[in-house]
């Protein structure tokens, strides 16, 4: 069975191969959506250096901030018997839109609380 599978033209064949070998009576679903671009590494430079001076500004440690940041606005809410809890999302996973998103919000957090970066 194929699970996750990011196609291209150089696999197209080897996909088709392993559909044709899929037993139909058993039924399937596929869902297919377009490949997003994950952060760039421009964008994973800045948000650490973002990082780095919001964390110094208040004495904290990257790593702090780092999760500080996440818990803010980086997130998803799951129940564990019946109580809703933060668990954190990673930065790795943030399409570049996504990760856009999140900086301007750290952004605008830290001018909210006195700490303004300075990009250039």
């Amino acid at each position: 069975m194929i699970n996750n599978f990011s196609l291209s033209a150089s696999n197209l064949p080897y996909f088709i191969a392993k559909l044709n070998d899929l037993d139909l009576s058993q039924g399937y679903v596929a869902n297919v959506k377009l490949r997003q671009s994950t952060r760039t590494g421009d964008q994973n430079s800045l948000y650490w250096k973002f990082v780095e001076g919001f964390g110094n500004h208040f004495g904290y440690d990257k790593d702090f901030t780092h999760d500080l940041l996440r818990f803010k606005f980086l997130f998803e809410v799951i129940t564990i018997d019946g109580e809703q809890h933060k668990r954190l999302l990673s930065t790795t996973k943030l399409t570049t839109k996504e990760m856009t998103d999140y900086i301007e919000n750290c952004m605008r957090y830290g001018a909210e609380n006195g700490y303004l970066f300075e990009t250039a």
